[in-house]
């Protein structure tokens, strides 16, 4: 069975970048097709979650929730600051957790995308995201 088409984005992915930042949940940026949202359902399942549902009617966001660790958010096709699946996913690189490869955004991506939101948890994290991405290029 072909794999759930999905990038970690946000602070999980800036925390897998190797940034000293923490978060309350897991964001996924998954394409969106009929085969991705059955295996959303079966990966809500297998992990005790709940089945994906909207935050609210007025978005496009989904979240798994229940007996977790932390909430998992989904996000479908794009993410703020005009980033689509296909751009965030070809600048993705795959990182080994738990045993699984994931792709995790670049961490260009979540800056750009956090810009965008421009939350006050968002503007919060953004110095440390480019003293993180600085460090990054000097070890490059």
């Amino acid at each position: 069975m072909a794999r759930l088409e999905a990038v970690v984005i946000g602070n999980s992915a800036s925390m897998l970048n190797g940034a000293p930042v923490t978060t309350q949940d897991i964001d996924l940026l998954v394409r969106d097709t009929k085969a991705n949202r059955r295996k959303l359902a079966r990966f809500a399942e297998e992990i005790g979650g709940s089945s994906p549902r909207r935050v609210s009617e007025l978005s496009n966001v989904e979240y798994i929730d229940g007996d977790l660790a932390v909430p998992v958010e989904i996000h479908f096709n794009r993410i703020a600051g005009g980033l689509t699946f296909s751009s965030v996913r070809s600048r993705a690189q795959l990182v080994a957790v738990g045993g699984e490869k994931l792709a995790v955004a670049a961490l260009a991506d979540v800056i750009r995308s956090k810009e965008a939101a421009n939350r006050p948890k968002d503007r919060a994290v953004l110095p440390i995201l480019r003293d993180t991405m600085e460090v990054k290029k000097k070890l490059e």
